[in-house]
């Protein structure tokens, strides 16, 4: 049976109807998947629910929780004042003695069936506690069952699950997946989980079970636990179909090829997913395999090793000293080459890629290879194109933007070496499919003054005279075009703005390098407009704050305790900021990949955050002077920012007058 096969209430009010029989349990008979936030949670519950648990738990249903200890005002009291006393370690182990005071109270039946589903793996948990400490629990009613079809319903309300909860008077809503409106409802809810459960809530903090935790909660079950299929830890990881699509063409493929997906649509969770597959596969050959996943930076491989490790994947990190990696990684290779059998994985930065150490390891190879690479534009450069292993049996690379700018032969040697796209997904397709908010296009017109614009013409003389290297001519003018003194004009007005309307909370604002003649960094003149000048919470966001630092700053600005971020490059790949609902793009690029990139970055979904605003400042000649060139490439910039905007047509007379106006043929 599927939830196509059910009759699903619009909604549920107990006395009129009971919850737990009119859906509950025969939602969760069908389910594959069921994941629930909610506050106080009860054993109880799941004995009112015994027969559906019970089937949900046969079918290979694999559920996850997020709870709040049922704690009275002397306990929140105690964990408040914890907060500011006691380390993390040592509030989680409070925590965790109520919940083992609070099983040790519940009747013994519902106990038993509670730690049986979490012994046989089939319930997962997480306990939730606010980071600012306080009595403000996580007290959430919601939900999200998915059935083997990939139908989906979501659940929200005041109903907790508890045995209590039937008595009182409770409303919930259902939502089910049939119109486009109730998809995004759903997709709100499981967001709003996800967001939670991998730690990445503002508000929140979760704590894993730790294994006393797990110990004592073992102690209640019994030998029923073992009629229930064991499950692996990426079992709860639903792929999307398009996921499902893109992997199965890349089989197809023979095991070439490259996934370009739009930021946001889940391209890292697509190609963990497709090296499972495989890995699978080659552990029922009893074969060998060396996967080298490639990752342009360090924070990213740090990013992809954490995401790894949800599917099982103890890949050894290859990053800076070669002393720290090389014995590990040739420990591993030697037992492999002696059993003959056997996954090894590597994570690599392109540097380390390109190094003599992880050269030589690589010519050491005798098993079959996979490559893995993430953001593979950035593999173009004959460097790291001679550094790919020729005889890789398999490949896949991935990126938001395939083409490298000004460059057609990395591009096509590229696609030489990984093979054609298997499968695209757009910034288009995941606005459209909601994994992306929509957005609002503002584009401003920047003159340059007399001086600016007779350093525009002096760059473009020595490009057209052979003076100067495509590369440091294209370097030169982004540095100038970013610093045009009229953008701060124009952008204190648009602050100014929005602080009236009390709007500037999550605003981002991309800057260059850009130092004047007095040695004042625009940087720091946005930063001094922001905070000292509006009195807005700013923070500066570059190369020079440590990893540490940027985390705290991406923390503080999505909780609100910082209102704005100035940032350099560092952010365009990546590095997240889902919290922006503002981006003011100060640093002009011709560059595709590079204004696609921050686009897909500011429109990441986030609790609370429908659709979001990009403000760009289109650089034009002094009043009265005509330049195709110039108008050309901002244009064409403008043009794709508004492509997709809500208020494109707002917008489109002023582009094409002013392309029309410096005689620029689109």
């Amino acid at each position: 049976m599927t939830f196509k096969d059910l009759y699903i209430p619009l909604n549920l009010t107990t006395g009129y109807q009971n919850p737990n029989d009119d859906f509950f349990s025969p939602v969760l008979s069908c389910a594959r998947k069921f994941d629930v936030g909610v506050g106080y949670f009860s054993s109880n519950w799941l004995g009112d629910v015994k027969q559906g648990i019970h089937q949900f738990a046969l079918n290979g249903g694999r559920s996850r929780w997020i709870i709040s200890p049922n704690l009275n005002l002397k306990d929140a009291e105690a964990m408040n004042l914890g907060f500011e006393r006691k380390s993390i370690e040592q509030m989680q182990n409070d925590m965790e003695n109520i919940v083992l005071d609070e099983l040790a109270l519940m009747d013994i039946d519902s106990r038993t069936l509670l730690s049986n589903l979490i012994v046989a793996g089939v319930l997962d948990f997480k306990i939730s506690y606010p980071l600012s400490g306080g009595n403000n629990l996580f007290h959430a009613k919601m939900g999200v069952a998915i059935d083997e079809e990939n139908n989906q319903i979501a659940f929200n309300g005041s109903f907790n699950l508890t045995g209590n909860a039937k008595s009182n008077w409770e409303y919930i809503d259902v939502y089910t997946d049939e119109t486009s409106r109730e998809q995004q409802r759903i997709l709100s809810i499981q967001e709003r989980f996800n967001t939670m459960w991998v730690g990445e809530d503002s508000f929140y903090q979760v704590f894993t079970p730790s294994k006393k935790l797990l110990t004592g909660i073992d102690s209640f079950s019994n030998e029923k636990n073992k009629i229930y299929p064991k499950h692996n830890k990426t079992d709860h990881i639903n792929l999307r179909p398009y996921q499902e699509e893109a992997i199965k063409n890349w089989g197809e493929n023979k095991g070439h090829g490259m996934y370009v997906m739009a930021t946001g649509s889940g391209k890292t969770i697509t190609a963990l997913a497709t090296v499972k597959k495989l890995i699978t596969r080659v552990k029922n050959a009893n074969q060998p395999l060396f996967i080298v996943f490639v990752l342009p930076l360090k924070h990213l491989l740090d990013q992809w090793h954490e995401e790894a490790a949800a599917f099982g994947f103890d890949a050894i990190k290859c990053y800076e000293n070669s002393l720290n990696w090389r014995e590990p990684l040739n420990a591993k290779l030697s037992h492999q080459l002696i059993q003959k059998s056997g996954v090894v994985k590597a994570m690599v930065t392109n540097a380390t890629l390109a190094s003599d150490n992880f050269q030589r390891v690589l010519q050491g190879i005798k098993v079959p290879i996979m490559i893995v690479a993430d953001e593979a534009h950035n593999l173009g450069s004959p460097t790291y194109l001679d550094a790919l292993p020729k005889n890789a049996d398999y490949r896949l690379g991935l990126t938001a933007t395939p083409l490298r700018h000004n460059d057609e032969e990395g591009t096509e040697a590229l696609f030489d070496y990984f093979g054609d796209a298997v499968f695209e997904f757009s910034l288009e397709d995941a606005i459209n499919a909601g994994f992306l908010v929509k957005y609002k296009y503002y584009p401003s017109i920047c003159e340059f003054n007399y001086d600016e614009y007779q350093d525009y013409k002096a760059i473009t003389t020595k490009l057209n005279n052979d003076e100067q290297s495509k590369f440091d001519a294209d370097n030169e003018m982004e540095e100038l075009l970013g610093g045009a003194s009229n953008k701060l004009i124009i952008l204190r007005k648009e602050l100014e703005k929005l602080k009236k309307n009390n709007q500037l909370q999550h605003t981002l604002v991309y800057c260059g390098s850009h130092t004047d003649d007095e040695g004042s960094r625009q940087i720091e003149k946005i930063v001094g407009m922001l905070g000292h000048e509006l009195g807005v919470k700013t923070r500066k966001f570059t190369a020079s704050e440590s990893l540490e630092d940027r985390k705290l700053i991406l923390d503080q600005f999505a909780r609100c305790e910082l209102d704005a971020i100035v940032a350099i490059k560092c952010l365009d790949e990546g590095v997240d900021v889902p919290a922006t609902k503002q981006a003011f793009v100060i640093s002009s690029t011709s560059n595709p990949r590079e204004f696609i990139q921050r686009r897909g970055r500011v429109l990441r979904r986030s609790p609370g955050k429908d659709e979001a605003a990009i403000y760009d400042f289109i650089v034009t000649p002094p009043a009265g002077d005509v330049n195709p060139a110039l108008i050309e490439k901002e244009i064409r910039r403008g043009l794709e920012y508004n492509s997709l905007a809500e208020n494109k047509d707002e917008n489109e007379s002023l582009l094409l007058n002013l392309a029309d106006l410096h005689g620029v043929e689109l």
